[in-house]
């Protein structure tokens, strides 16, 4: 199935009809397997290589209920466990409300993975799945191997504990505020007082 899909740059040009794209990233793209509970991972041309990175972070973490589980590994894609749920960006757009104890996950799961000597990075508001069932997965572990310091996740539990918890603090985003917040973070025009 692999072999049908054809991807220039980012931009899938041809995939089999039953392939349904469920996420796409910086240097992939995330297609629903039919009739199973599974989801492909194909790396755009320019990031194959990243595809036997990932999967040998993901036997790293061995499986943990933290992250999906990884079924295949292949060059340029990986099968791995399909989550149902949505991402914490999704949970802004909606006004689903995000808890202290799903803040406290994402932390265990970072904990986990610092345990196996990896160095959990890139971890932001799409990387991070509540599940319907109210578990937390971290997806996208790709860059859990790279040895600069990503304040990321320290940054977003700073501005959840100073300003998302109070309920004056509004739960629900545009996608256009969401975006253009992430933006000014990137650029460095916001700068991230660190929690006391």
């Amino acid at each position: 199935m692999v072999n049908s899909i054809i991807i220039r740059d980012e931009t899938v040009i041809t995939k089999p009809d039953e392939l349904v794209i469920v996420g796409r990233g910086r240097s992939a793209v995330v297609f629903k397997l039919p009739h199973e509970d599974k989801v492909l991972k194909v790396f755009y041309p320019a990031y194959t290589h990243l595809a036997a990175q990932e999967a040998s972070i993901y036997h790293e973490l061995d499986n943990a209920t933290y992250y999906p589980t990884l079924y295949e590994e292949g060059a340029g894609y990986l099968v791995l466990e399909y989550l149902e749920g949505m991402t914490l960006y999704d949970c802004l757009r909606q006004g689903k409300i995000i808890t202290e104890e799903i803040i406290k996950q994402v932390d265990q799961a970072l904990d986990y993975a610092r345990q196996k000597d990896l160095n959990p990075s890139d971890t932001h508001l799409q990387n991070v799945m509540l599940l319907w069932n109210g578990e937390v997965r971290v997806i996208d572990v790709v860059r859990f191997r790279q040895a600069t310091v990503c304040t990321h996740w320290d940054d977003l539990k700073s501005v959840y504990y100073n300003y998302y918890q109070h309920s004056y603090f509004p739960k629900k985003y545009p996608r256009w505020v969401i975006e253009t917040i992430i933006r000014l973070y990137r650029r460095g025009y916001i700068r991230i007082k660190k929690r006391k």
